[in-house]
């Protein structure tokens, strides 16, 4: 390597001034009350944010500080992530995929970071490298240990699993699951083979500075989704992040994607410009530099890496030299330490507010959703309700079998045979006193009880079927109705798994609950095919809930004047008899096309005429249609329990409320 290249790597006139390294710490935002590396209980934190310097001052005389419990500050931190945990966004509905993700992005900070750094607050530094395909990171990284740790080659993406580089001396910081607590880790000594995905690879270097460690993560741009969601999650859970790009690479998206995340959360920041080629390094610089002023971040630590000559995956120790004493520096300096932790602390806690006012506006969307679809199903069940009440004012029912029965007991003279004149002291013939119980009578009743039956059947097979509809109409709801029949199948799937350990193991409790909950319990045995039917045991029940009304309309003859007064005064019918004709009354006979006015038909029609008056029939037949209506509510109000169980069972699962996810996040504001 020749001088110039020497000099490039150590001293670079980039963004109008001489940078040289060890510069100045990474480039500090809106210092905020946030706990720094002390070792006491009691941290000290930067003054508030109003009175902060300019971005990057953190040199010259120190800050005022004021004291922050960091025992506080954990139980803040818990009180907020219990909410979040508990926020299910189950409901699909505007907006909500991009809550789900700051979700995750958010328990990841809270548990990955900061609640480890504040118990660990001693530990050693954590930088994550990070930048896209092909950009160097790893060379850079085994440059910095000063042995290959880290596998470099053409094959892309080659980082596969994460890579931690740190001294001997700082790896039981990382075994341990403190930071990243919830991946799983493997030592290696020397070369870190690639393990499988989302696996920690631990290296122990002894050419690493004691007090930091460097994390060489998946490309941000790799062809993996998976590479890049590690890499994110490394990030969240990283002091500080050595951004590092190419002379080729800088101007691109994903690059400035990740550039302007990490201004906008004031996370700490360094950047490697690197394989720039020396005729064209100042032309290069310049414009990266002035790209970097122009997104709010001039100050940014940066180094600048020539292309060279590449040996056992390393860097001329030159060329690496300014990057490693600059993170030794960061390693020893009490201060700089202090400002990193602040800064990047501050940024991931000031964004805590307007994130979880976020998540509180989706939690209310998700109430209103599911309030919008238990409308919905109650409206399918309502509209089938009122359609019986059509049915039973218009006298559609009064046909076929119903209309002939009623024809043969009224028109044959089986009705009048119950007639009793009062005063008449001649005794009945003897076949009256059996005309209550006549064939005809009984046909009738029982073709009534039939049709009644038939119909809150029919409807209820309706309703289902609406409701289904009308919530496969709504993406909420359509996604509901899969989730609730995935659900049901993976719970099939492990009670089968369960009934197989109880046959071989015994009834032992493997950790698995007794019967069904949550959503898998929530549809009906026969999944959505079932849901859109009535359930199978509504025939039953509306069995039943007819004969109750027809012995609510037989007591309302035997206890109600329902027949006409001159009438009343001279003669009396049969109470189930009349119970017959009140009910044919009740259900609109000749209120429809069933009218007839001439032949031997017209009589029953006449007879209704006859026996009640217009407005009696009107306020008993009223009452009668009510009561039907009632009962069969209730059996409707049954059903749609079906649909809203299902919702029942989503918001146990969301459990985390709007007030209780501000209500948190106002309690973390006043501990810090």
């Amino acid at each position: 390597m020749n001088e110039g290249q020497k000099a490039a790597a150590t001293s670079v006139p980039w963004g109008g001034s001489g940078v040289t390294t060890p510069g100045p710490a990474p480039a500090a935002g809106p210092p905020s009350r946030a706990p720094h590396a002390g070792g006491e209980p009691g941290h000290a934190a930067p003054r508030p944010r109003h009175a902060a310097g300019p971005p990057g001052d953190v040199g010259g005389e120190p800050e005022s500080h004021v004291r922050v419990d960091d025992r506080k500050l954990e139980d803040a931190l818990l009180g907020l992530r219990a909410p979040v945990v508990r926020l299910a966004l189950l409901l699909d509905c505007p907006g909500v995929e991009e809550a789900r993700a700051d979700r995750a992005h958010l328990l990841g900070q809270i548990d990955d970071y900061l609640l480890p750094r504040l118990r660990q607050s001693s530990a050693p530094l954590l930088v994550a490298m990070v930048g896209s395909t092909g950009a160097g990171k790893s060379t850079l990284l085994n440059s910095i240990a000063g042995s290959q740790v880290s596998a470099t080659g053409i094959r892309r993406p080659t980082t596969n699993s994460p890579v931690l580089a740190c001294h001997p001396d700082d790896i039981g910081w990382f075994a341990e699951n403190v930071f990243l607590p919830t991946l799983p880790r493997v030592r290696q000594s020397g070369l870190a083979m690639p393990g499988r995905d989302g696996l920690l690879v631990l290296a122990a270097s002894d050419g690493m500075p004691r007090g930091v460690a460097l994390l060489d993560t998946p490309d941000i741009d790799s062809v993996v989704a998976a590479h890049r969601q590690f890499a994110r999650q490394f990030l969240d859970a990283s002091d500080l992040w050595l951004f590092v790009t190419t002379a080729r690479r800088y101007a691109d998206a994903a690059v400035w994607e990740l550039l302007k995340d990490a201004r906008d959360r004031g996370a700490a920041l360094g950047i490697v410009l690197s394989r720039v080629p020396p005729p064209a390094s100042a032309q290069l610089t310049a414009h990266f530099g002035a790209m970097l002023e122009a997104n709010g971040l001039g100050e940014v630590q940066r180094f600048v890496i020539p292309e060279t000559t590449v040996t056992d995956a390393q860097l001329p120790a030159a060329v690496s030299a300014p990057v490693r004493a600059w993170l030794r520096e960061t390693a020893v300096s009490s201060e700089r330490r202090i400002a990193i932790l602040t800064q990047t602390m501050s940024g991931v806690l000031d964004s805590l507010p307007g994130r979880v006012a976020a998540l509180a506006e989706q939690a209310q969307a998700q109430v209103a959703v599911r309030a919008e679809l238990r409308a919905a199903a109650e409206a399918a069940y309502a509209a089938a309700l009122a359609e019986l009440d059509e049915a039973t004012r218009s006298g559609s029912l009064l046909r076929g079998e119903v209309l002939a029965r009623w024809q043969d007991f009224a028109g044959t003279g089986d009705l009048l045979r119950t007639l009793q004149v009062k005063g008449s002291r001649r005794p009945a013939p003897k076949g009256r006193r059996q005309a209550p119980g006549s064939e005809r009578a009984r046909a009738l009743k029982a073709a009534l009880r039939t049709s009644v039956e038939a119909l809150i059947v029919s409807l209820g097979d309706r309703a289902a079927e609406d409701a289904i509809e009308r919530w496969r109409a709504a993406p909420a709801g359509a996604g509901l109705l899969a989730q609730a029949q995935q659900a049901a199948r993976e719970l099939a799937e492990a009670e089968q798994a369960y009934a197989s350990l109880r046959q071989w193991e015994g009834d032992h409790d493997w950790g698995f609950p007794d019967g069904q909950a949550g959503l898998a319990g929530s549809l009906p045995e026969g999944g959505l095919d079932a849901l859109g039917r009535s359930s199978p045991g509504l025939p039953g029940r509306a069995a039943q809930a007819v004969a109750a009304w027809q012995e609510h309309l037989l007591r309302l003859v035997q206890t109600e004047r329902v027949i006409r007064r001159s009438i009343a005064r001279v003669a009396a019918f049969d109470p189930e008899s009349l119970a017959l004709v009140l009910t044919i009354g009740a259900l609109g006979y000749g209120a429809g096309d069933v009218v007839v006015t001439e032949g031997a038909s017209a009589v029953p029609q006449r007879l209704l005429a006859s026996l009640f008056g217009a407005g009696l029939m009107r306020d008993i037949g009223g009452q009668a249609r009510q009561d039907l209506h009632q009962r069969v509510g209730a059996l409707f109000a049954e059903e749609s329990l079906r649909f809203t169980g299902i919702i029942d069972a989503i918001e146990r699962a969301e459990e985390g409320s709007p007030a209780d996810l501000y209500a948190a996040s106002n309690a973390l504001e006043s501990a810090r």
